[in-house]
């Protein structure tokens, strides 16, 4: 994937937003179909009264979800709410990603959430628009434009 040209349109927050909203419909999907056999295997229940069962299945959940988005951004440059809103995931030196680099964008990208939002409003203060896990990981998130009908 090529470095995008300075003229790239820049996501808005509530396109990103909007794409996220998108995705984790499809990341509850996935859980919730991951989370039944630990279910089953435990009798119906989520995690027994032990602690760090629950801590262990929490656990599980944020690695399938952190997979989740660094599958889709690996395999296609784009989830599936990315896809439907237009976005593209671009290194923003141009090289391919890496595998440690797409699981901090996720992480990182969960926790800029986490202070009401301040991670994702940092776009809004950075020169290039970029987020805090865009600066982090070393990637951007850029508009696609429209395609032309023929």
């Amino acid at each position: 994937m090529n470095t995008p040209p300075d003229s790239a349109l820049k996501p808005t927050l509530l396109r990103r937003t909007s794409a996220l909203v998108y995705d984790l419909l499809g990341v509850l999907a996935v859980c919730l179909l991951a989370g039944f056999p630990p279910v089953l295997i435990n009798g119906g229940a989520i995690t027994t009264d032990d602690g760090i069962a629950y801590i262990i299945y929490l656990a599980y959940n944020l690695a399938l979800a952190v997979g989740y988005f660094a599958v889709s951004w690996r395999l296609k440059h784009c989830t599936l709410g990315m896809k439907a809103w237009r976005l593209e995931l671009v290194s923003a030196d141009g090289s391919p990603f890496t595998w440690p680099q797409l699981i901090t964008r996720a992480l990182i990208g969960i926790l800029a959430w986490v202070p009401a939002g301040a991670g994702i409003w940092w776009q809004y203060l950075d020169a290039e628009g970029r987020t805090w896990h865009d600066r982090v990981s070393a990637t951007r998130m850029v508009v696609l434009r429209k395609q032309k009908k023929t």
